[in-house]
């Protein structure tokens, strides 16, 4: 009886011990889960205020320069020098597009490097050999080839959806 209670106290300190640390994880879970919220919440009014300042600095960049201001006429070159960089590569770029469009309209192709295939005896015995199918096998490619054979041909292809979309 008294090895009963010796175990029995045993688990209720190893399940009091468990507990407790489920709780400190618990406990460290929460807290860890609230930090990450509030690191969420800062990261998102950082980026309100981003664009805040962007959109005040694009309203006084537009309608309130003044060229005499000698803190900020630098920042304001500074904006026109970009732009002007921009609208050159803009203009480089749809250049170049253009000129690749003209190229692909203007590429001409020809089989003049074309060469005719002729297969050596060998290669034609190898093809003999690897086509050939014992008696009572079936090849289905001779079934397939067979039954379309046996099908009458249509007088009109069939249209694929693609053909009838009109285009824009």
């Amino acid at each position: 009886m008294n090895f009963l209670k010796n175990i029995s106290a045993a688990f209720k300190t190893a399940g009091g011990a468990v507990q407790s640390a489920v709780k400190v994880v618990e406990e460290k879970n929460r807290r860890t889960a609230l930090m990450n919220r509030l690191r969420t919440v800062i990261r998102c009014e950082e980026k309100a205020e981003e664009r805040a300042y962007l959109a005040l600095g694009r309203y006084y960049y537009h309608n309130l320069r003044d060229a005499e201001n000698t803190v900020t006429e630098p920042y304001c070159i500074d904006i026109e020098a970009a732009q002007k960089r921009i609208d050159a590569a803009v203009e480089k770029l749809e250049a170049l597009t253009r000129e690749g469009d003209s190229e692909a309209e203007e590429e001409e192709i020809t089989l003049d490097d074309v060469q005719e295939y002729t297969p050596t005896p060998e290669e034609e015995k190898e093809a003999e050999e690897a086509a050939f199918v014992p008696d009572g096998t079936v090849d289905e490619a001779v079934e397939a080839a067979e039954s379309a054979a046996e099908q009458p041909e249509t007088t009109e292809p069939e249209k694929d959806e693609s053909e009838e979309v009109p285009y824009e």
